[in-house]
């Protein structure tokens, strides 16, 4: 196997990764980390304000009751979609007008018509039941809106009275993960209440379920409903990928929940909650990471692992282990970094054997293939390839030996995931945020550095595969810009030790093959000449 074909092999495996295993979803804009804030501004058109909720991972759009209207998950932390002008109003048009960005609560399309986008009947946290009514009028006040960062808390108050009803809803949302928690309170009412939760916007079959407390997961998917009640959790959910979503609901501080489930396109849970609840919402990726970071994997019949996702679970506890340890994230990445090429040594020891013997014989299967190139005939043929299995023979060069290349993938790509969507709660050196991309795009450059100096080693020998492959690289260099941070860090560094590891290899490779070819003359045994025999003494007869 040549170098070109693994890093032809290199570039189409990076690009799934990058794409998100062959999902599609808009790349992110470079820029630096999002410092979360409350955007109040008009959104949708309609008198009054909305208030925002911007950060890293998603852009919470909420009505003035605290209902959700928008819901936009980012496929890549710290895409700006909000724009500000320069008169200090705010550019919305990416959040409500691209089809590659979804509305989370929006509805799916229907025979290729767009939905209205914040119909009544599609907004997360509306509350019903009695004298309330999401799609009725409503006396409403300016919500109190806070912020602390530190504590990873994004907090607002809403209040609004319906029909004699008062409502009290305190959401708090938490920037570095998708966990919402909504409090509410509901005077002069019904001792209970319905709560929406629908979703999830481009899903024409999501999988709607809910767990009982102390029973069996239960679910609908497609047309039908279903009762479920005190459960345990409810969940709308995409098929797990990078770019799916899931909305979760779990009741806190002993409130009972009882919830209908509806399947089809227009996915829906509606909890029906005492009229002061507690509920921690899940609103985000449904995607192994996430889920564990947020406390869901625990769950029954929530998300179940594939062999990637084991790996990954391994990796982050570890990164958690070490980290209470060295207390710093960036130092976890490389202290990480060095631990998982020291464990896969050997076999990169293999692989990196079979590269340098690979181009230690590259000139001479270039004579031998020249020597054929004219000779089509099958004996020619035979006679090349007889020759080529005498040249691996001598330099011990097994075929197979290429294989190895493989086996630290499902490592490589279970690690490649969990930094991708590992949120981290610090910065390192001139990073502000090692989950986004490096904002000075200091890291890019580097990367591309250490890369070109990768292929140089693997390639010393043949000057011309060197200038036709590192064009990958000035391909990759865009990619780079987009990494997140400590994904770029793990590269860069995990790619410096292979580079020394290589050269190595090669200086041994290069001893041992060193005589290969070296004829000797034959020694000649000179006999030490013996004594010439005495001639034999004839003996006359006697004479009669």
């Amino acid at each position: 196997m040549t170098n070109k074909f693994l890093l032809s092999l290199a570039a189409v495996g990076g690009t799934l990764l990058l794409a998100g295993c062959g999902q599609t979803g808009p790349l992110p804009t470079f820029g630096k980390a999002i410092i979360p804030e409350w955007i109040t501004a008009d959104f949708d058109g309609q008198p009054g304000d909305e208030y925002i909720a911007t950060s890293n991972l998603q852009d919470v759009v909420f009505n003035a009751r605290g209902e959700v209207i928008g819901w936009y998950v980012k496929s890549y932390a710290g895409t700006p979609y909000i724009k500000r002008n320069a008169d200090g109003t705010y550019n919305f048009d990416a959040l409500k007008n691209s089809r590659s960005i979804v509305n989370m609560v929006g509805g799916a399309a229907q025979n290729g018509q767009q939905p209205a986008t914040f119909a009544p009947e599609r907004r997360a946290f509306a509350l019903s039941g009695g004298a309330l009514n999401p799609a009725q009028s409503a006396e409403t006040t300016a919500p109190t809106l806070s912020l602390d960062l530190p504590a990873n808390r994004q907090e607002a108050v809403f209040r609004y009275t319906q029909g004699g009803v008062s409502v009290t809803k305190t959401v708090v949302m938490h920037p570095r993960n998708f966990k919402i928690d909504v409090q509410t309170q509901v005077t002069g009412g019904d001792e209970r209440v319905n709560m929406l939760f629908p979703g999830l916007g481009r899903a024409d079959n999501p999988d709607v379920r809910a767990v009982p407390v102390g029973g069996q997961p239960a679910g609908v998917q497609g047309s039908g409903t279903l009762n479920v009640k005190n459960i345990q959790y409810a969940a709308l959910q995409e098929k797990a990928n990078q770019t799916a979503h899931a909305l979760i609901v779990r009741p806190q501080s002993g409130t009972s929940v009882d919830v209908t489930l509806t399947g089809g396109a227009q996915g829906l849970i509606s909890a029906s909650v005492p009229a002061s609840s507690n509920l921690e919402v899940y609103g985000g990726k449904n995607e192994l990471i996430h889920l564990y970071q947020s406390g869901y994997t625990s769950l029954p019949g929530l998300f179940k692992p594939n062999i990637f996702g084991e790996i990954s679970l391994f990796i982050v506890k570890l990164m958690e282990s070490m980290y209470k340890v060295i207390g710093n994230w960036g130092l976890v990445l490389i202290a990480l970094t060095i631990l998982l090429r020291l464990i896969m040594w050997p076999l990169m020891q293999t692989q990196g054997r079979t590269t340098a013997r690979m181009q230690v014989m590259q000139p001479k299967i270039k004579e031998i293939q020249d020597k054929y190139k004219d000779r089509k005939d099958v004996d020619s043929q035979r006679a090349m390839q007889s020759e080529m299995q005498q040249l691996y023979r001598d330099h011990n060069f097994n075929p197979a030996g290429c294989l190895s290349t493989f086996l630290p993938f499902p490592i490589l790509i279970a690690l490649w995931s969990t930094i991708r969507n590992f949120e981290f709660d610090s910065g390192f050196l001139w990073l502000p945020d090692l989950a986004v991309p490096d904002p000075f795009y200091i890291l890019a450059l580097v990367y591309l550095v250490v890369n070109i100096g990768q292929l140089y080693v693997m390639t010393r020998k043949n000057p011309d595969m060197f200038k036709q492959q590192a064009f990958i690289y000035l391909i990759f260099l865009y990619f780079a810009l987009t990494f997140p941070a400590g994904v770029t860090i793990y590269i860069i560094l995990s790619t410096l030790i292979g580079i020394g590891q290589q050269i190595l290899i090669n200086k041994q490779v290069e001893r041992e093959t060193a005589t290969l070819g070296v004829q000797k003359a034959p020694v000649r045994t000179v006999t030490a000449a013996k004594p010439a025999a005495k001639p034999a003494k004839t003996i006359d007869a006697p004479k009669k």
